[in-house]
C-alpha cells in the first residue's frame, strides 16, 4: 500500500463511509423490493464486517496523525491531493513532502496488523473519490 493511497483514504474516509452506507442502504431495500433475502443479509454483513475493519485502520492512522502539527498536516494533505507525482515541486518542497511523509510511514510501523483492512481498502478505494 503506498503512503498515498494511505493519505487519501484518512483524508476522505467521509466519503467512503457515505459510500458504504449508500452500499448498505440499497442491500438492505433489495431484499424488501423482491430480491432473494439470504444473499441480501450476506452483503450486509460483509458490508458491515468491512466499514468495521476500515473504521479500525482509519482510528490507527488518526493515532499516527495525532503526533503531526497542523503544519506536516497540511503538507500530508497537499500531497494526498497531487495528481502528479514530486518532480514537479521545486526542490525545497519536495524535500519537505518527503521528509514528512517519511516520518509518516515510520510512525505507521504496525500496518501489517492491519492487512485486512488493507484488502478492503484496495477494494472499496475507488469510493473515496477525489
Amino acid at each position: 500500500m503506498t503512503s498515498k493511497k494511505l493519505l487519501k483514504f484518512y483524508f476522505g474516509a467521509q466519503r467512503l463511509n457515505d459510500a458504504m452506507d449508500e452500499l448498505l442502504l440499497r442491500a438492505a431495500c433489495a431484499s424488501a423490493t423482491g430480491g432473494d433475502t439470504e444473499l441480501c443479509a450476506r452483503q450486509l454483513c460483509e458490508l458491515i464486517g468491512c466499514k468495521c475493519r476500515l473504521a479500525e485502520l482509519w482510528s490507527y492512522l488518526d493515532g499516527v496523525m495525532r503526533r503531526f502539527g497542523g503544519g506536516d498536516r497540511q503538507v500530508l494533505l497537499d500531497y494526498s491531493r497531487m495528481r502528479c507525482g514530486l518532480s514537479k515541486l521545486s526542490a525545497d518542497r519536495k524535500n519537505e513532502v518527503r521528509r514528512v511523509v517519511v516520518r509518516f510511514m515510520r510512525g505507521a510501523r504496525s500496518l501489517g496488523r492491519y492487512a485486512e483492512a488493507l484488502a478492503v481498502l484496495n477494494k472499496y478505494f475507488v469510493l473515496t473519490g477525489r
